[in-house]
């Protein structure tokens, strides 16, 4: 097993636009190398030439990997959120027994400032991850805290886009055991809702890691439900969860910096044909900023009351 570091990126190629401008974006902004894995759920494709020759430029190495269809539990996609989010548990398998530390990324996510995820590393659990902070807020889910109480869960929880995994103790843990057995389980009753859940990984994720995981500082994952706050500004990695992602860009949900970081892979990796709005349209940013103060406030506000941050 290698002492470095490993990332897994799972796609089902529906939105690689994404997943290649994660990859150059986290390729920019990371400081030392990495080894990026990209594992391909049901198909076989390369990435753009112009990708490689970047990630190799810039220290790193990337590799594809094949994992067969039919890994979804028998389970089918649900809105934006296809039924291949399942599997997030068998891609980082497909890749961790090289590495004694794995970082999975949501493909959903840019990489905004330098940032090193070695240090995001669990010191002393199998996991460690940032809380999810539209639900573990309440923010979602009003009811999260009592029926936590109800069903004897802790009252922490967190979001499945961004996972630093110890190998060796999560398979100490079994973890990946523990996880289909709880997506069995979340199939009928979801604890956290009391009920019926529409979600594909990320409960069953939580219930299977029982509270025993690490918390991260909020800026290596910063959910779009913090969207225009100061958390926002200052993340390391944004998340853009929600059915408006990144690309296209949109002049209302774009800031100055991710301007200029999706203007600049889209230098580096023309194949992904990023259409640039012109920076005057910042105005609408700023005028969408202005309607969503109150929205603002209260996801600030209630980080602040639960998060401790």
């Amino acid at each position: 097993m290698s002492a470095g570091l490993g990332i897994v990126y799972l796609t089902d190629g529906n939105r690689d636009d994404l997943t290649y401008a994660s990859i150059a974006a986290l390729a920019m902004h990371h400081e030392r190398s990495l080894d990026i894995h990209v594992v391909q759920a049901g198909f076989r494709a390369l990435p753009p030439s112009s990708l490689l020759r970047w990630v190799q430029g810039m220290g790193h190495r990337l590799a594809t990997h094949y994992l067969p269809a039919g890994r979804q539990h028998g389970r089918p996609g649900w809105g934006h959120i296809t039924a291949t989010a399942f599997a997030k548990v068998e891609a980082i398998e497909a890749v961790a027994g090289a590495y004694d530390h794995v970082c999975y990324l949501d493909n959903d996510m840019l990489t905004m400032r330098p940032v090193d995820l070695r240090r995001a590393a669990p010191r002393h659990l199998p996991l460690a991850a940032v809380p999810d902070l539209s639900v573990s807020t309440g923010l979602d889910n009003p009811a999260f805290f009592r029926n936590c109480e109800t069903h004897g869960l802790p009252r922490r929880y967190f979001n499945s886009g961004f996972l630093s995994i110890d190998v060796s103790r999560w398979r100490d843990r079994s973890m990946a055991a523990r996880y289909h057995a709880a997506v069995e389980n979340h199939k009928a009753f979801c604890p956290y809702w009391d009920g019926p859940c529409q979600d594909l990984d990320q409960c069953a994720l939580n219930l299977a890691a029982g509270g025993d995981w690490e918390t991260l500082p909020i800026g290596f994952n910063v959910q779009k439900s913090a969207f225009q706050t100061c958390h926002w500004q200052r993340a390391l990695i944004r998340h853009y969860t929600g059915p408006e992602k990144f690309l296209p860009v949109k002049p209302h949900r774009a800031d100055g910096l991710e301007h200029s970081l999706l203007r600049r892979i889209a230098t580096v990796v023309p194949e992904l044909s990023v259409e640039m709005p012109p920076r005057i349209f910042i105005l609408a940013y700023l005028a969408n900023g202005f309607r969503r103060r109150r929205a603002r406030q209260r996801i600030s506000h209630l980080i602040s009351q639960h998060l401790q941050v």
